[in-house]
């Protein structure tokens, strides 16, 4: 193994000179100083003072930047809980497969990191996919029952003077079943899920008003005869609602897929830091023959061979030969650190012109790049006392937009103008569907993982 050649830095350049090799030295301070040409000595011996104190300063900050480093070094690697899915809402709901919060009605993702085996990016990409066909059909069979609702003040001819109300009212029905039963499933399957668990949300009062205007409209197509004179409007016919409840549906799809969009953007800063880190090694064999393997194939032990310009697959030491090599990815800075032999060498970091054999040490989750990727993603997933805030404010206020909605439909229907029932169902149902607390329970979540996810761009780390 090729002994570590002694180094001094010249205090004018910072550049690293070796004593036997320095173009000139000079006594200042108490100490000999080696320069790596006779400019940087003619600038010392002019003023000295100044280049020590300037020496000082920069030295104390790369004592402070190799102990925070090392203090990232040594931060234990957290075993992640059991579950590879969690919830990007209530970071406490895991399960080893994916599906839907049963507290929030989100849909599970995978949790980022190293060696994970999976893209975080693929179950919010398939459910994107499949939200987007929902919403794109939801439009086009929406848009013929927006005719039928404006055509008696926009068209000459009004659609129930060519057809007759009970055939209008079946052909509503045709458009607005595939568009609320099947646009709008995973909202009531949500809802219902929310029910069941005690956990009332925003899907809770969507499923209740769709799903509310949606039966009542379909009795009053398929049975009219069974409503009462005070159900029907001043014409005597029974209102539907099937635009409404498509309406309501087409939004909220819509809303969900910006929300999904959204989501993605926000994991951006965690798939760039798993982009640093490369896919493969060269292994170097006992008997000295080399092969290249895949990163996940690498055990601690192993010999790697690292060429210039090749990304240091794994963190280590170095075993033999001498290169400058790019950290910037970790300290931010961009002058290149020279590494010899038993040097530390992280995974990520980029080689120079020189060629390097390294001893893997850390692999996978347990590298410093593995333990960042980690601590972004726990803080993400992190609960900030204003989330909990949110939190207990919709735990209380589902309940009371329930409350509200039945209070509005008595008041309509016992004090309202005739139709009593028409009035005081579509008023009922208008506060559960304006009063859905999506902002309550989304902003402050993509808030925080926003602002973390930029600051691990930048290289700022938040706990």
């Amino acid at each position: 193994m090729a002994a570590a050649r002694h180094t001094e830095i010249d205090p004018v350049c910072g550049m690293k000179v070796a004593p036997e090799t320095a173009a000139a030295s000079l006594e200042a301070g108490g100490r000999t100083w080696y320069f790596c040409g006779q400019s940087c000595s003619r600038k010392f011996s002019a003023a000295p003072e100044k280049y020590l104190a300037q020496f000082q300063e920069k030295t104390l900050d790369k004592v402070q930047d190799e102990a925070q480093q090392q203090r990232l070094e040594t931060l234990p690697v957290a075993s992640p809980p059991s579950g590879a899915y969690i919830c990007p809402m209530d970071p406490e709901v895991r399960s080893a497969r994916p599906g839907a919060c049963p507290k929030c009605g989100m849909a599970l993702e995978l949790a980022a990191g190293l060696g994970a085996g999976a893209d975080p990016d693929e179950a919010t990409a398939a459910e994107m996919a499949a939200m987007n066909r929902r919403l794109r059909i939801g439009i086009v069979l929406t848009l013929p029952l927006l005719t039928v609702m404006v055509s008696p003040a926009t068209l000459p001819h009004p659609l129930e003077q060519i057809f007759s109300p009970r055939a209008v009212g079946w052909i509503e029905l045709a458009f607005a079943s595939p568009v609320v039963l099947w646009g709008g499933w995973p909202f009531f399957e949500r809802g219902w899920r929310s029910i069941r668990n005690l956990s009332p949300n925003m899907f809770t009062l969507i499923a209740m008003g769709t799903g509310a205007a949606y039966l009542y409209s379909l009795a009053a197509v398929a049975a009219p005869g069974v409503f009462p004179p005070s159900f029907r409007n001043a014409a005597g016919k029974l209102d539907l609602y099937f635009d409404s409840a498509a309406m309501i549906t087409v939004l909220v799809l819509l809303g969900q897929v910006l929300e999904l969009k959204a989501r993605r953007k926000t994991g951006g800063a965690i798939r760039a830091l798993l982009q640093l880190a490369p896919t493969a090694a060269r292994r170097i064999g006992a008997e000295g023959a080399e092969t290249d393997a895949p990163v996940s194939e690498i055990h601690p032990g192993d010999r790697l061979r690292i060429r210039p310009g090749e990304k240091v697959p794994v963190d280590g030491s170095v075993l033999e030969g001498a290169s400058f090599v790019d950290e910037s990815m970790l300290s931010g800075e961009s002058e290149r650190v020279e590494k010899a032999a038993g040097d530390r060498v992280f995974g990520g970091s980029v080689n120079g012109n020189g060629g390097l054999v390294m001893l893997a040490e850390r692999i996978g989750g347990d590298t410093l790049l593995g333990q960042i990727v980690e601590m972004v993603g726990a803080a993400q997933r992190s609960r900030a006392p204003v989330q909990r805030l949110a939190d207990s404010a919709a735990a209380y206020f589902v309940p009371a937009v329930v409350v509200s909605s039945v209070v509005t439909f008595a008041a309509w229907f016992l004090w309202g103008p005739a139709p009593h029932f028409a009035h005081a169902f579509i008023n009922a149902i208008a506060v559960l569907i304006i009063a859905c607390p999506c902002a309550l329970g989304l902003a402050t979540p993509m808030s925080v993982m926003v602002g973390l996810g930029r600051g691990a761009q930048d290289g700022i780390l938040i706990r």
